[in-house]
């Protein structure tokens, strides 16, 4: 998952499901302290975030018809991993109660979370460390601690394509054909082109969502084709400097000064509005993006959206894993359960549910997701794009530092589209503000 959640943000959910994250996960477990239920079954609780699609696959039913002595229970769903999610987690793992049995990380946290040995169950002492050929190969990697201990199985990856809106880009003049556009932005010089036209249009409705959404598939490109590092470097010192924050950030810059860039934050409720309202044109599209593009705009939007493959190089931006916190009753039970949802049939079965791209080589090979179209998406071979863009490159850097100075520098970038900075103060609003962020999580540098 990824930002504010990888995957479908339900508007309508947040409010309650920051309560209810709050109150289930207090009892996770079951009706009993034991884990069990009232008729003697054992009660899995799965704690996660956004939409995993393991509803939407019902996988649910699908489990339990397979082991009646257990009760599956998914809570969470559309809620948001930052706000929501991770501090009522924090708080469970620090204290060894409510933190669920299998719990799903977010993937800019999974380093940082996993360090921890003492909360988490070592899967691979559960039998488990056989399954590395279920996954891309960082994928795997990341689910290990730093004292070698399996602690989490992947869930997808974020292959990357480009979103747009074929009526908005009719009415700019733009081509509207899928492969025309990815040869007209084949590069990112090529789609500031793009969007120069569509800006000089004068049509009513911003090119790009907001600032930072781009950003994050640029970080994610440049840093996934180099040495992975993003904002903080191995031993915790800031790098705003690197190669993928200084090149994602530019792009912004650069997109900003011709007015390509629109006032949306991402996640927020304006964003996911104009997304039915035709606000913007473009988004970056991660694979799990479908779905919350699907879910904002609603069926009257249907067919007016395609996909395109992304500006530049290939690389990753988003995915989750499934760890078993220490503090469940049921750990053997549960590790069963994590792997069981994360296997190559059931990713299989995700994507076809909900969007989210598989980690497990075996189901991206298969017809059902490499030959896979979205009605939603004027049949736009997702597979296809998303499937190409996925490609082996390092694990980015993504440290126990990271998220407080991602928070720092989304700000800034935000800041600059509101007026709070203009362009020349950007770079050291950035340093300042992370360096502050630093200080207030007790980080220090």
């Amino acid at each position: 998952m990824q930002i504010l959640s990888r995957h479908r943000m339900k508007v309508a959910l947040a409010a309650a499901a920051a309560g209810s994250i709050a109150l289930t996960s207090a009892c996770s477990g079951g009706g009993d302290d034991d884990g069990m239920t009232e008729d003697g079954k054992i009660q899995l609780t799965v704690s996660l975030f956004g939409t995993f699609g393991y509803t939407e696959a019902e996988l649910e039913s699908a489990y339990e018809a397979e082991h009646e002595n257990v009760d599956v229970v998914f809570e969470g769903d559309g809620a948001n991993w930052d706000t929501e999610v991770r501090p009522a987690l924090d708080t469970a793992l620090d204290t060894g109660s409510g933190a669920g049995d299998v719990v799903g990380v977010e993937e800019q946290a999974a380093v940082e979370l996993f360090s921890n040995s003492a909360v988490w169950t070592d899967l691979s002492a559960l039998g488990h460390d056989d399954k590395a050929e279920n996954y891309v190969d960082w994928k795997w990697d990341i689910g290990h601690n730093p004292d070698g201990n399996l602690v989490g199985f992947g869930t997808d990856v974020g292959g990357m394509g480009m979103c747009y809106r074929t009526d908005l880009f009719e009415e700019a003049g733009l081509p509207t054909d899928r492969a025309e556009v990815a040869a007209a932005w084949a590069d990112w010089d090529g789609f500031q082109d793009v969007a120069q036209t569509f800006v000089d249009s004068g049509i009513e409705a911003s090119f790009l969502d907001g600032p930072t959404q781009l950003q994050n598939m640029i970080l994610g490109q440049t840093a996934g084709a180099g040495d992975g590092e993003l904002y903080v470097d191995a031993e915790g010192n800031l790098t705003l400097d690197s190669a993928a924050t200084t090149t994602a950030v530019q792009t912004v810059l650069d997109l900003h000064e011709i007015g390509a860039i629109g006032p949306y934050v991402s996640w927020s409720e304006e964003w996911i509005a104009a997304q039915a309202q035709g606000g913007y044109a473009v988004m970056p599209c991660p694979g799990w993006m479908t779905g919350v593009i699907e879910t904002n705009s609603g069926e009257e939007n249907a067919g007016k959206w395609d996909m395109a493959a992304a500006p530049g190089v290939a690389g990753n931006w988003g995915g989750a894993w499934l760890g078993v916190p220490a503090s469940s009753p049921h750990p053997e039970e549960a590790a069963e359960l994590a792997a069981w949802l994360t296997a190559p049939e059931q990713q299989v079965k995700v994507f076809e549910a909900v969007g989210n791209f598989p980690s497990s080589p075996a189901a991206q090979a298969d017809p059902a997701v490499a030959d896979a179209t979205n009605p939603y998406f004027s049949d736009a071979p997702t597979g296809q794009i998303i499937g190409a863009s996925v490609q082996d490159f390092p694990a980015l850097e993504y440290g126990t530092l990271h998220t407080p100075v991602k928070g720092a520098v989304e700000g800034v970038l935000n800041g600059l589209i509101d007026g709070t900075y203009s362009a020349d103060d950007v770079w050291d609003a950035m340093q300042s503000e992370a360096e502050n962020a630093v200080e207030l999580s007790g980080g220090g540098l």
